[in-house]
């Protein structure tokens, strides 16, 4: 029996070469993304070898994602694997539909609607995994509070980017804790500085340095490489709760580390998206 992988924001750079790797594998495929033109070319550059579903879903808005929930939960009897890849970073400040940073919106309340509504198609699957793509950035994530991170007061986005990596770890960690019990894993994944179009948008000092360093950086197969790495080999069939950088396990922050803050967040994270109403 062939497996079912989810994957966000599978259209371009990261995405689209671990969508690709996966379905080479064999296996099925849940594409969700916002792009319905961008994911059928997706689809139709995969082609029949493995099954390919698009759920439309714009992860900065909570009502989407728990639109896209329903569909999948619909349409779907059990997850495999589940890789909350796609992620932004915003020059200046914006604000969702739902009053809430849009970089904040999109890399962690979003992702974190998504995964815990489709829990029990995780648990319908056996062994099934979690995976985060996460950041060396969130090393940059200074002055990090909780409470503040849906509205912070001040705005620098890499910044503000770190602090929404740091949460990806920090949710990833108390996932971990949680679906243990259940033979699920859940672990965070640094794919390296990418050479695309990721954060080189704009005038700003984070652009700057995206577009002048851009020719060191990783490719995007290589990058994606080690996501389907710590997604499918089975000798980390059994690991959770860990942060790998290149495919490779890795250091990460105190911070990332703390169980208080993984709780914290994990509070904050439900308060935030049970007010909003579909």
């Amino acid at each position: 029996m062939r497996k079912t992988a989810l994957i966000t924001g599978p259209t371009s750079g990261i995405g689209r070469f671990t969508a690709l790797e996966l379905a080479r594998r064999g296996y099925d495929l849940i594409l969700v993304a916002r792009n319905a033109a961008k994911a059928h070319e997706l689809q139709r550059e995969i082609g029949h070898s493995v099954n390919t579903g698009f759920i439309q879903c714009d992860l900065s808005r909570i009502a989407s994602v728990k639109r896209a929930v329903d569909e999948i939960r619909d349409n779907y009897s059990q997850i495999d694997l589940l890789i909350n890849n796609a992620g932004l970073i915003v020059q200046h400040r914006e604000t969702t539909d739902d009053g809430i940073e849009m970089t904040f919106a999109t890399n962690h309340v979003g992702p974190f609607v998504l995964t815990t509504g489709l829990i029990d198609l995780l648990k319908a699957a056996e062994s099934a995994k979690v995976l985060h793509v996460a950041s060396e950035a969130h090393f940059f994530a200074f002055r990090y509070q909780t409470a503040k991170l849906a509205n912070p007061p001040h705005y620098h986005d890499l910044v503000i980017y770190g602090r929404s990596k740091l949460a990806n770890i920090l949710f990833s960690n108390e996932l971990s804790e949680r679906l243990a019990p259940f033979g699920i894993t859940s672990n965070a994944v640094h794919p390296g500085t990418v050479s695309s179009s990721f954060g080189g948008d704009g005038n700003g000092a984070t652009a700057w340095f995206m577009k002048v360093f851009k020719p060191f950086f990783r490719t995007p197969e290589q990058a994606a490489a080690g996501i389907v790495h710590v997604a499918t080999a089975s000798e980390l069939n059994d690991v959770t709760g860990q942060y790998f950088a290149n495919g490779k396990p890795a250091r990460s922050s105190a911070k990332a580390k703390s169980r208080a803050l993984a709780r914290e967040l994990w509070a904050f994270s439900e308060a935030l998206t049970e007010s909003v109403l579909i």
